[in-house]
């Protein structure tokens, strides 16, 4: 998969150009990026104007906020090339960004653009998106926000076709696989990932389900218990703030601090 997403950034380079210089100077927001270009103020509006002009003039825009936010900013960007089915420009974005980013929104945003791009490809579609699904938790799934990624994976698998009793029982099988992973992370949503986890092996063999789920009861309080410990640290981040260089200064100490 990162031989892929090398190769979308081969095939989309085509459809953009290096805007990281480009800044509309009649903009007065614009001019405060330059004079400090840490200052996140003139940067969220920046980004909002972006929101209202057409990508050919947002664009440059972009760029330049990535270039001094590299961690912000990335899912509004692709989104705007997703909107006008720009495919070429949305996979060279993906390239440059998507591994070097853990943000959920973004990797979720991949997801449908792969489900988009491979719809109509019939076994051959489906197995892209699956392996893009395969890869995503390799990069997001420890993320305590990750729930919706292990849920929407797991969705997909129950949705794979299955003609004959191997194909359900493989399907079966690779459902449970990431039922087990997800029911040992420790996240926002591992709760309801047990009792998914429990009505889908009770839906199987209530007879299996009784072996495996008192196996995994453990595991999973253990997940609950990690997380639960973790939330109280996760809840005090801000994670609409701008990450920007630390300056030592005991003024920008005290803002982190509230």
């Amino acid at each position: 998969m990162d031989r892929r997403l090398s190769e979308m950034a081969d095939e989309g380079t085509a459809g953009i150009e290096d805007r990281s210089s480009v800044v509309p100077r009649e903009n007065k927001t614009s001019e405060g990026v330059l004079v400090d270009k840490y200052n996140a103020v003139p940067s969220v509006a920046l980004a909002n104007e972006a929101l209202r002009l057409p990508i050919t003039e947002a664009a440059p825009i972009y760029e330049q906020l990535l270039s001094v936010f590299p961690t912000a900013g990335k899912k509004q960007y692709v989104e705007a090339y997703m909107a006008v089915n720009n495919d070429d420009v949305t996979k060279q974005i993906f390239s440059r960004c998507l591994l070097n980013c853990q943000l959920i929104s973004l990797w979720r945003c991949y997801i449908r653009f792969i489900r988009k791009v491979n719809e109509k490809k019939g076994t051959e579609g489906l197995e892209e998106t699956k392996k893009a699904f395969e890869f995503m938790p390799n990069y997001v799934g420890s993320d305590i926000s990750s729930g919706p990624v292990w849920m929407e994976y797991i969705a997909f698998l129950k949705s794979m076709p299955a003609m004959t009793a191997q194909e359900e029982s493989q399907r079966m099988t690779a459902v449970r696989k990431i039922y087990q992973k997800a029911i040992v992370t420790p996240t926002h949503h591992v709760e309801q990932l047990w009792k998914d986890y429990e009505n889908f092996e009770n839906s199987v063999s209530r007879a299996l389900a009784k072996g495996l789920l008192s196996e995994y009861q453990p595991k999973y309080n253990s997940a609950r218990a990690v997380y639960r410990e973790r939330k109280k640290y996760i809840d005090e981040i801000d994670w609409n703030m701008l990450a920007i260089p630390p300056t030592g200064s005991y003024k920008v100490f005290l803002v982190s601090r509230h």
